[in-house]
């Protein structure tokens, strides 16, 4: 499908709708009802024990427009619309987006109070950023400096919603001074000291509160807090909740997983940026072994990237279909399957009236489907 300049409009407000329809209404479960409390009743947040759980911009942002619980799980299906009509920007390819959108990770957290979605709409948008404006530098043209500088803005905001920040900024700043030095060597035109400053200067107004934050409380509250241990380690405590969210993960992956699997041999059917399989490296890296028994939900960066790289990908009419239909019957067929699974002694009783397979492997939340 060709990009039209509407597409990233029109896959916003459909996604935003269809996230919105099948959100959760009312108080949540775990970490979607501590948000809401965070928001709704002003309890917790920066002043709490880890800043790496505060994510200070999501709830103030959620402040703004949350006026109970329903809305608050909104601001989370607004920002995984966001993430599709970024992902289009990013790959000129609205089928993409869509396949995207039906992932049942995207969905999922769309549907509930959560931070990721918003984590992952500023990583599309500062990757939108940051390839612009590298491109723009490689072929001469005017405002790569002001795109890279737009990229390192939301990279630095971004620093307050979620740490995922932390991962890119490497790869960031290494693509930003490789390009200036290929356009020295090529005796093309090339980004100023000028440029540059402004471009960390630009980060740095968006990192400011993180930063602040990085040297009243330490670095390590605010990287780590008590998740240290797993961040930095490489064995799951339980390899059973292992399991059951690489079993999760596998149901967005699979549609990715597919094309590139149909368009191996076709090396012009992938995008090759060094800086975007970099990205999708040490984002996939971080989440494939930060064993946490939320882990799957990790997984969106990885899936963005994934998809991104997938840019060239051809994908018929007829096979898009089957692949959207795919997309939202995994779930289905996934949920059949786990239903049938005894129930672990560690979880009975622990949330009363929530059905776990239901939960966990359906996105969709709207009641009069899955109660």
């Amino acid at each position: 499908m060709k990009l039209r300049r509407l597409d990233p409009l029109l896959l916003f407000a459909g996604f935003f709708a269809l996230y919105a329809l099948t959100a959760q209404r009312g108080i949540g479960w775990g970490d979607s009802a501590e948000f809401q409390d965070w928001i709704l009743n002003h309890s917790e947040f920066v002043c709490g024990p880890q800043f790496s759980n505060a994510h200070p911009l999501y709830v103030s942002f959620c402040r703004l427009f949350a006026a109970g619980p329903t809305s608050a799980t909104l601001v989370s299906s607004f920002f995984g619309a966001l993430s599709v009509a970024g992902l289009c920007l990013c790959v000129r390819r609205a089928s993409l987006a869509v396949l995207l959108g039906l992932s049942q990770m995207l969905w999922w957290l769309s549907c509930v109070a959560e931070v990721q979605t918003m984590s992952l709409a500023m990583t599309a948008f500062e990757t939108w950023l940051f390839l612009g404006g590298l491109e723009r530098i490689r072929v001469g043209a005017r405002r790569g400096a002001a795109w890279l500088s737009a990229a390192a803005l939301v990279a630095g905001l971004h620093l307050s919603v979620h740490n995922f920040a932390v991962l890119s900024l490497p790869i960031y700043a290494i693509a930003v001074v490789c390009a200036f030095a290929r356009r020295r060597e090529d005796g093309k035109r090339s980004l100023s000291v000028a440029s540059f400053c402004a471009i960390f200067l630009s980060w740095l107004a968006g990192a400011s509160i993180w930063m602040l934050y990085a040297i009243s409380r330490g670095p390590c509250d605010v990287l780590f807090g008590s998740y240290g241990a797993k961040v930095l380690g490489f064995a799951p405590a339980n390899w059973m909740h292992a399991g059951f969210n690489f079993f999760i993960a596998a149901l967005s992956f699979t549609v990715p997983a597919a094309l590139a699997w149909w368009h191996r041999k076709e090396a012009r059917a992938f995008a090759w940026s060094p800086w975007v399989l970099a990205l999708f490296a040490v984002n996939a890296l971080f989440w494939i072994r930060y064993f946490v028994p939320d882990q799957s939900q990790f997984i969106l960066p990885t899936l963005f990237y994934a998809y991104v790289m997938l840019k060239n990908v051809k994908i018929g009419a007829n096979r898009f279909a089957a692949l959207a239909l795919m997309q939202v019957l995994l779930p289905v067929f996934a949920f059949l399957v786990v239903s049938q699974l005894p129930v672990p002694e560690e979880r009975r009783g622990l949330h009363d009236g929530r059905d776990d397979a239901r939960y966990f492997v359906i996105p969709w939340r709207t009641p009069a489907v899955w109660p």
